[in-house]
């Protein structure tokens, strides 16, 4: 297989190992009723594949180069291809079907700001019937780790934090680099994010503005105690009754800052 020459401003690794290709996608759990968008295409490894077993897929590539050999390699007529940033991409523009999954194998280092834009977009969609059913993704281990880590442990932290927050994560299995070209220096993961739970922390919280400035705030310095990270919040700390301000942030569940966050709103 060719490849083109790699742009390290876009953390391109491409997938050609054929076993775990197959793997994931079995792990999309597609119908053929489904809708999936999927996230940076490449060069089309899962692309090919999902476009013959759903009823609607759209594919957000940035780089240029890659599109005319999509379009290629896919040309079929139930997919919509877009040769976009998929941060500046317009979903509720562009997708007119409910119930959508995303998929993708998300270049390292826009993984976060990708999944927040997922996780706010399906909080958002899925108090009307547009609803976005779940986000299976290969990211890089350690960030899969953090995304599932629990309350006072090392990895425990601001993206834990939100996906709970948001949703039900799952580590669903490794990948090794030699699954890669050009093979990265770093084992990934497969991880979904299931939006079908709803957990209804978006409506608990009373100003999720608020909330999340918080949380990223006390994390600014986790080893700090909250009656220190919280000051620009409280004046007195006296008045926190919903958490003991002696404890430090990663000791704090998802509920915890819902609580705080509420109330130091009414405060």
């Amino acid at each position: 297989m060719t490849y083109l020459k790699m742009k390290k401003s876009l953390g391109q690794n491409f997938l050609k190992d054929e076993f775990y290709i197959s793997k994931i996608i079995d792990s999309f759990e597609l119908k053929p009723d489904d809708t999936v968008l999927e996230i940076g295409p490449g060069g089309g490894a899962l692309t090919s594949r999902l476009s013959g077993k759903v009823k609607k897929l759209y594919a957000v590539e940035i780089d240029q180069r890659l599109i005319e050999g999509l379009n290629e390699k896919i040309g079929e007529e139930n997919i919509d291809l877009f040769n976009e940033d998929f941060l500046k991409f317009d979903f509720e523009k562009n997708v007119s079907e409910d119930n959508v999954k995303f998929v993708g194998n998300l270049p390292y280092h826009v993984t976060s700001p990708i999944i927040f834009k997922v996780m706010e977009l399906a909080s958002e969609l899925n108090k009307t019937s547009r609803k976005i059913q779940s986000l299976t993704i290969m990211i890089q281990k350690e960030v899969a780790e953090r995304i599932v880590a629990k309350v006072s442990t090392k990895s425990y932290g601001v993206l834990s934090i939100f996906t709970r927050f948001f949703c039900e994560p799952e580590i669903l299995f490794d990948i090794p680099p030699e699954a890669f070209y050009p093979k990265p220096k770093i084992v990934s993961s497969m991880i979904r994010l299931n939006f079908n739970i709803g957990n209804g922390n978006l409506d608990k919280v009373k100003d999720y503005k608020l909330f999340r400035s918080i949380v990223k705030t006390t994390f600014l310095n986790r080893r700090k105690m909250l009656r220190n990270t919280l000051k620009p919040f409280v004046a007195d700390m006296s008045a926190v009754r919903s958490v003991e301000v002696v404890k430090r942030p990663e000791n704090l569940s998802v509920g915890d800052f819902i609580e705080l966050s509420n109330e130091i709103f009414l405060m």
